[in-house]
């Protein structure tokens, strides 16, 4: 089995485990073009992990970047280059007063509140997003055999590029979402539609707007989703070892 895995925020640190055996920026990618958002570097790595294929998508295109097939067509690539099944990671905002900065979520579900249009003709948005039940279990066992804790839970997914409000953050503790992001839901909802197994991870790396007097900064989420590459990797580690 070989792993794509598309690093989230301020998570280029988790390359550290991957011996590099190519590298292509996202301009060669036919449709993708390069990132617009700090933090993301906008390249794929191509290489191994303990002798197992792996690829790293360094960034993403977002949704708020004006054009959301970007993500799509970039999760083809992989595929077509020989990924059998995605792993996606996301810095998040806590929407739970017991999560703190650096603690993992493995997502077992999205709200998915972007407004966004299917990349592929098909239901696959009306059947809901479909997270695999053998790479989800296979991921916290990882997250148990490398001594990193991680919590489990639903995690929202708006349209950005703005922090969410305090009443945002109420609505979404209504709808019982553990974190908030503004990634993760179409590039699972994408891999459902070429039948590409996924799991998705977030990285909490800072809590929501009134989860505490705290107020929310870019530079700080990119600083504290660096410090929780480390225990990412080590999963990684665990994780890719077990497929």
């Amino acid at each position: 089995m070989s792993l794509a895995v598309i690093a989230g925020s301020g998570l280029a640190g988790i390359a550290s485990i991957l011996d590099v055996t190519g590298t292509i920026p996202f301009e060669q990618i036919p449709g993708v073009n390069k990132t617009t958002v700090a933090g993301h570097a906008g390249q794929l790595l191509q290489g191994t992990v303990e002798g197992r294929a792996c690829q790293l998508v360094l960034g993403r295109r977002h949704f708020y970047e004006g054009d959301h097939h970007a993500m799509a067509r970039l999760i083809d690539f992989v595929a077509e280059a020989g990924a059998t099944s995605l792993l996606v990671t996301s810095a998040a905002g806590g929407l739970r007063r017991e999560l703190c900065a650096g603690d993992l979520v493995v997502i077992h579900d999205f709200v998915d509140l972007q407004n966004r249009r299917m990349s592929r003709t098909g239901s696959a948005l009306s059947r809901g997003i479909k997270l695999d039940a053998r790479l989800t279990r296979l991921f916290e066992q990882a997250a148990t055999r490398a001594s990193v804790s991680c919590h489990r839970g639903s995690s929202s997914c708006t349209s950005g590029p703005t922090y969410e409000s305090p009443m945002d953050v109420e609505f979404l503790q209504y709808l019982d979402a553990m974190v908030a992001t503004m990634s993760g839901a179409p590039e699972v909802t994408h891999a459902n539609a070429i039948g590409l197994p996924a799991a998705a991870v977030a990285v909490v790396t800072n809590p929501c707007t009134g989860i505490n007097a705290s107020i929310p900064a870019h530079d700080e989420v990119l600083a504290a989703s660096g410090r929780a590459a480390h225990g990412l990797a080590r999963v990684l580690r665990q994780f890719i070892a077990s497929l």
